[in-house]
């Protein structure tokens, strides 16, 4: 995984060091001083971004857990089985150290640069937007984690937050961040490659991202819920596609192409995956007008996924279309489309939000199918059928919303596999378990085995703060019906 980024390449390598766990970030004596904070912002925001979107099965599997894609051999990970490629560490360390340790260096930095207190205020609030968003990934994917002591280098062995705690506090610092920027200053300017310091587009990305975080707790608390994603909507979300955050590659150098270009194309490692065929025969199924912006067609002129969980021939599947392996592709962190979902669940439970249920689903799916290269005549035949139609289609809200979001965040990579395990929907566990799995659908990551050695006492701690008081993937988290 390489973790570069647009600016000096020695400097990133410097910042993000050869860090292996959380304990690693306490003992850094090569951290730059003068470094340039614009570059060590980029460093962190690029980190979190190629995170996110990698299709490493030995960081990110997330595409292959949620059966948007499936692995053609070496099938740990499409079993559930992620141990022999430590995912779970990759995860853990990665975020922590190219995202979570770049972004708070840079806010150490920023006075150093900045002189106007303007421009200041907006650069520290816009990282600190990324780091709820960081944070949001981990403590969503293990549970308690290392939080307020987490970037305390005079504290080698940090102690877990709770969960809950931690979620609430995340909502805080969106309010915060949305109170506190000035949209009539600038930020960060080119630096910022997802909105190249636009501080109105960071201000509707916290207030979406603040309605995403709200719902996340709703089945657990609906009175917080409903009030914070009111306060979401009135302060502005993503209004169209052109608000989508997206974290834009360069073909100019390998390490700052898109992460799936540089593994699949770059690196030769095509064959290792393919689409599912529960994927791809439900696009089938549905006419989905995605299906040739996602898949290529395969030698029989037909498009067919893999079996997952068991060996498949590559060369006799669909593969991936020509713009998702694309070196400049786009990484998605936050969109639209999701938005228009998230508004849709809110009224369907009820919350104080304009329109129809059914309205904001077919925006949604128009967004999703408009941002593939679709058209709205496309999405507009889509959602006339009935079994698509959210009148019509299959099951209650969680189903309609769940399988469309499914589609809809084909390359969302852990966004899918969390609004399975939120939403329920498609239940893999019944519609297609796959062949081979050693447990059931997983609920979240165990803890990196680095940290029983590096941290036993806190892991400990936490260990004993899961249900049941194992460390496991079937454990649910405090949000998890």
């Amino acid at each position: 995984m390489k973790k570069s980024a647009y600016y000096i390449i020695v400097l990133i390598a410097i910042t993000t060091g050869c860090t292996k766990n959380l304990s690693d970030l306490n003992v850094n004596p090569k951290a730059p001083v003068n470094a340039p904070s614009a570059a060590v912002f980029l460093a962190g925001e690029k980190g979190l971004s190629d995170t996110y979107t990698s299709d490493f099965w030995g960081l990110a599997p997330f595409r292959v857990i949620a059966q948007t894609w499936t692995q053609n051999s070496y099938n740990n990970e499409t079993h559930y089985q992620f141990a022999t490629n430590n995912a779970p560490g990759n995860w853990w360390s990665t975020i922590y150290n190219s995202a979570l340790h770049n972004l708070d260096q840079a806010k150490s930095l920023y006075a150093n640069d900045v002189a106007d207190p303007n421009v200041l205020r907006n650069d520290l609030i816009v990282t600190d937007i990324l780091e709820v968003y960081a944070y949001s990934l981990l403590v969503n994917t293990y549970g308690n984690i290392p939080y307020s002591q987490a970037l305390n280098r005079t504290i080698p062995f940090p102690k877990y937050d709770d969960a809950k705690t931690i979620e609430y506090d995340l909502i805080t610092r969106l309010d915060t961040a949305i109170v506190g920027l000035n949209t009539s200053a600038g930020s960060l300017g080119s630096s910022d490659q997802i909105y190249k310091g636009d501080v109105s587009e960071w201000k509707k990305f916290a207030a979406t991202l603040k309605l995403k975080l709200a719902l996340l707790i709703a089945d657990v608390d609906v009175t917080t819920a409903a009030k914070k994603v009111q306060e979401a909507v009135t302060a502005g979300v993503f209004q169209s596609n052109s608000d989508n955050a997206l974290f834009r590659y360069d073909s100019s150098s390998v390490s700052n192409s898109n992460p799936i270009w540089q593994d699949l194309v770059s690196q030769a490692n095509l064959h290792y995956y393919s689409p599912s065929a529960y994927f791809v025969n439900t696009l089938k199924s549905w006419n989905d007008p995605r299906l040739p912006l996602f898949f290529t067609i395969d030698p029989d002129g037909g498009y067919t996924g893999g079996t997952v969980g068991t060996g498949n021939s590559s060369t006799t599947l669909s593969t991936f279309s020509s713009q998702w392996l694309s070196p400049t592709f786009p990484a998605d962190l936050l969109d639209y489309s999701e938005a228009q979902f998230l508004l849709a669940e809110a009224k369907e439970r009820g919350f104080v939000v304009s329109g129809s249920a059914e309205n904001y689903y077919d925006s949604a799916v128009t967004a999703s199918i408009i941002f593939w290269g679709g058209s709205a005549t496309d999405a507009q035949a889509y959602l006339a059928q009935p079994k698509v139609a959210y009148t019509t289609a299959t099951g209650n809200w969680q189903q309609k919303i769940g399988y469309q979001k499914w589609i809809a965040f084909a390359n969302r990579n852990w966004d899918s596999w969390t609004e399975i395990r939120r939403l329920g929907y498609p239940n893999l566990d019944v519609v297609n378990p796959p062949v081979g799995a050693i447990s059931t659908f997983p609920l979240r990551f165990y803890y990196p085995p680095s940290e029983q050695s590096s941290n036993p006492i806190n892991w400990a701690d936490a260990v004993k703060a899961l249900p049941g008081g194992e460390d496991v993937v079937t454990a649910k988290l405090f949000w998890e019906k």
